[in-house]
């Protein structure tokens, strides 16, 4: 019993330390808690894994050449001095087909038209979209610019006068396709065709087409 008058108050008794089993219990419940907690992180790595590795596994979008239109006015020659007019335009509708479970976005992309191995004309293939496990249409006009066959219109006058004019066109479209957020992956569609054109008809009599991926 305190007394009036004394300066503090007894201190109160500490409690006793717990046991040293309870003690021991509360370690080893920590200690699966992590182990269960790093087991739970390894199983979900292994299968975000196995999932990049099947079914999200990044795959080769294709392309076909689905059409190719020619406009324009049959060529025409001039005499004495020898000039070769050509107007003529041709609209390639290249179908891209994704096989992925993933959009595929390209940029912009580029098209070139050559002859005899000079470029004759170019365009540039706008960006887009293909939807995941769709397919889209990619459209690119390239329009013949006549002063560069001043090189080969010796060759150019024979193939015209021979009812027939090869060109060999060129389509790259990079693009790129993100899996599950994080898994991405740059993707370049190619596209390279031969085609001749008839003349006076301006009608494409041939075609023959080759598409790559690189990824």
């Amino acid at each position: 019993m305190e007394k009036p008058g004394d300066p503090s108050p007894r201190p109160k008794p500490e409690s006793p330390p717990p046991p040293l089993d309870c003690r021991r219990r509360r370690r080893r419940c920590i200690a699966w808690s992590c182990c269960a907690v790093v087991a739970l992180l390894i199983l979900l790595a292994v299968v975000i894994l196995v999932l990049a590795l099947t079914v999200f596994k990044p795959r080769e979008p294709k392309a076909s050449l689905v059409s190719v239109t020619v406009r324009g006015v049959s060529p025409r020659i001039t005499l004495p001095a020898i000039h070769v007019e050509l107007n003529v335009t041709l609209d390639l509708d290249l179908l891209v087909r994704n096989p992925n479970r993933a959009s595929f976005s390209h940029g912009a992309g580029a098209s070139e038209l050559s002859y005899g191995g000079a470029r004759v004309g170019d365009a540039v293939v706008a960006p887009g979209r293909i939807p995941a496990r769709g397919s889209g249409h990619v459209y690119s006009r390239l329009t013949l610019e006549a002063d560069r066959f001043a090189t080969d219109l010796g060759e150019l006058l024979r193939d015209v006068l021979a009812g027939r004019v090869g060109f060999d066109s060129s389509t790259r479209i990079p693009g790129r396709i993100a899996l599950l957020g994080f898994i991405k992956r740059n993707v370049v569609v190619f596209s390279d065709c031969h085609v001749v054109i008839g003349f006076p008809q301006l009608a494409v009599t041939e075609q023959e087409c080759r598409q790559r991926t690189e990824l």
